[in-house]
């Protein structure tokens, strides 16, 4: 296996290059959708890749994530942490706030 930080590098960018294939394709569908006659059918497929855009969002969070890791690994310390858990980026599943609670905290004063 080789060094953890290339790796992380590497998986990174190969996340990058695959979410910019998967928007450029997607960006072309919808283009597409004007020459489709059948209105439902084209409503149906135009549905089908703004689902596709709007979970594209993964990158994001994947890429703060390998980015936490890439920070612990370069300290040599698995178990450090910020001590404010809103500076950690994105929390594991069923971990962090929840979307109710994150939208209150925003509204808060």
């Amino acid at each position: 296996m080789g060094d953890p930080q290339e790796i992380l590098s590497v998986v990174r960018q190969e996340i990058e290059t695959a979410v910019e294939a998967i928007l450029t394709a997607t960006t072309a569908g919808l283009r597409e959708l004007s020459t489709i006659s059948d209105a439902a059918a084209a409503e149906r497929l135009e549905r089908h890749l703004m689902q596709i855009l709007e979970n594209c969002a993964f990158q994001d969070l994947t890429g703060q994530r390998l980015e936490q890791l890439r920070a612990t690994l370069a300290d040599g310390d698995a178990t450090a942490a910020r001590s404010d858990p809103l500076l950690n980026g994105p929390g594991l599943p069923q971990q962090g706030l929840d979307q109710a609670a994150a939208d209150r905290l925003l509204l808060e004063p």
